[in-house]
């Protein structure tokens, strides 16, 4: 009687345009403890329809031959396509995402893993740790605007804990979504990982946090500016309550845009009040103010730019 082959994952990386960030993050892909318990591969899909990460790419297979790596090039542009052409490549067992501006640490897989074993989970998340380039503003840095929130090993999620900037899902799951993972209706706005993790739990996935599965993600001087910020917030509030009222009626939503708008406005004035004792303080209200103005907004036909909104 032969032993089974130990269970494989699929390590997909989409990318655009990043290529020292995507150096970064495959040497650190390179160097994981996996301690036997599976094996990994690694698929790069190039969302640069000139395959700019091509070159890295072949690099980085170079410095480490013993990888397993795949790289290929999505010419639709979205990020949907590309969630959705690396679950495609992928041939594990399980699918672990990472984004191309982000490091793993040396146990990031390991610790995905073992918790998904543990606790019998579908899908697990992990902390994104921001970290910030010599020059960054006091500001932004008390403003802690881009911490997320952390819980204790094994703790049981909700839908909206779900990013694949940091996450283990098995692949079973993926494939039974059709006609694909990721809605490429989201290509352009971005918020297609948070659907997918909003259908799992619908269809009764587990969903689990690990907070030992770290990654680091620098946060860079042009993501630094408060225009930056607070247009990310707003497309992801009109992403998410878009989202919810796709699944109830209209009339059911007008009340709580209403409350939005509300919330909105107070959180704007709030922020004018606060910048005598910190811009930091006023960035953080003005960003729950977006929070409100994105619920209003999902009741329009608006189509934020995001992700994947390319010209030449």
């Amino acid at each position: 009687m032969t032993n089974a082959p130990p269970p494989l994952v699929s390590v997909c990386v989409c990318t655009y345009k990043r290529p020292m960030l995507l150096a970064k993050l495959l040497d650190s892909l390179a160097s994981q403890a996996i301690e036997d318990n599976f094996t990994y591969e690694v698929v790069v899909v190039d969302n640069d329809k000139t395959g700019a990460a091509r070159v890295v790419v072949e690099a980085a297979q170079k410095r480490y031959p013993g990888l397993a790596l795949t790289y290929a090039i999505e010419h639709i542009q979205g990020i949907s396509y590309a969630r959705n052409r690396t679950v495609a490549l992928g041939r594990g067992e399980f699918l672990a995402f990472i984004d191309d501006d982000e490091q793993a640490s040396p146990r990031w897989l390991f610790n995905l893993f073992e918790t998904m074993n543990r606790h019998q989970a579908d899908a697990v998340f992990g902390p994104v740790l921001a970290e910030y380039p010599p020059g960054t503003s006091k500001w932004m840095i008390k403003s802690r605007l881009f911490e997320r929130p952390r819980y204790a090993n094994g703790t049981r999620l909700t839908s909206g804990d779900g990013r694949t900037g940091n996450a283990l899902v098995r692949a079973e799951w993926a494939t039974r979504r059709k006609p694909a993972p990721f809605d490429s209706q989201l290509a352009h706005s971005g918020g297609e990982d948070y659907d997918f993790f909003k259908w799992m739990a619908s269809e009764g996935g587990r969903l689990v946090w690990s907070d030992t599965a770290t990654v680091s993600e620098i946060v860079p001087q042009q993501r630094q500016s408060l225009k930056f910020i607070l247009e990310r917030r707003f497309r992801a509030s009109l992403t998410y309550w878009r989202g919810i009222n796709m699944q109830r009626s209209h009339w059911r939503s007008i009340p709580e845009a209403f409350a939005g708008a509300t919330g909105g406005v107070l959180f704007a004035v709030l922020g004018l009040l606060a910048i005598p004792f910190g811009f930091h303080l006023s960035a953080r209200c003005w960003v729950k103010s977006m929070n409100g103005f994105g619920r209003v907004a999902a009741l329009t036909s608006l189509r934020p730019i995001g992700y994947g909104e390319i010209h030449d």
